[in-house]
């Protein structure tokens, strides 16, 4: 008898290892966004000042139109449906192609770290689960994100990688590598984390390689051994939640 309950349980315990599946990537930013409540930011208007600017961020139909307000002239650049138009009281600024590039790439850089993890449900990002990995003592859900050409904005070409807790699927890490002035690596470390109306916001410490690299891939590493050097804070302030009515029928 003893003999037949021995092997009920180690066949219960096979069962129920192999009831528990790894994790897709899509599961794990699906986790990472229920963790943040970014979702509020598609029924809410998100206000915030960042440096010398006001922004906003403004759920519509069809996406989002960000802006960006100086604080010291009165200049307001609209970036809605891929086209970014520069205001200077309240009438319309022509603009360079480039120089109209520029401030697109810009306005969109800043509302898009500020809208993570949710940008990562954008139909342009493609996943790459590249395992698990430590870094300061705790374990993280490690991933690589690439952008299609369609969609995928005026820097479809940097890549980034995402580091996710295991246990509550924060997003702790996150690295780019990008190709404009020259190229180059980023790192950048959450610190100040806060919740706002039920969003979480976090600041960042942002480190560039001491030495020139392009292993991005490797760059978890190289912050475990002070291979990076902190060039920069990234600190968001006066954050602001409002609802917004849509009706997209």
């Amino acid at each position: 008898m003893t003999k037949y309950i021995f092997s009920f349980l180690i066949l219960a315990l096979i069962s129920c290892k192999d009831s528990e599946k790894p994790l897709i990537s899509e599961e794990i930013i699906d986790k990472a966004i229920e963790y943040s409540g970014k979702t509020k930011l598609n029924k809410n208007v998100l206000k915030f000042t960042f440096r010398d600017y006001d922004y906003k961020a403004t759920p519509t139909c069809d996406g989002f139109e960000f802006e960006r307000i100086s604080k010291t002239k009165s200049i307001k650049d609209v970036l809605y449906k891929g086209e970014l138009t520069r205001y200077k009281n309240d009438s319309v600024v022509k603009l360079a192609d480039t120089t109209a590039f520029k401030y697109m790439e810009s306005v969109n850089s800043v509302h898009y770290f500020m809208q993570l993890p949710l940008r990562l449900k954008d139909d342009a990002v493609k996943l790459t689960d590249l395992g698990t990995e430590e870094i300061e003592g705790n374990e993280y859900y490690k991933l690589k994100v690439n952008f299609s050409e369609d969609g995928g904005g005026v820097d479809f070409e940097d890549i980034y990688i995402y580091w996710f807790d295991v246990e509550d699927f924060s997003m702790d890490y996150l690295a780019y590598s990008f190709i404009v002035n020259e190229g180059g690596l980023r790192f950048r470390k959450a610190i100040n984390r806060r919740t706002v109306d039920g969003v979480v916001f976090q600041d960042y410490e942002n480190y560039k390689p001491k030495s020139k690299s392009k292993k991005l891939e490797d760059i978890g590493k190289m912050y475990e051994n002070d291979k990076l050097e902190l060039l920069s804070l990234i600190q968001n302030e006066e954050i602001e939640l409002l609802p917004k009515e849509l009706n997209c029928n």
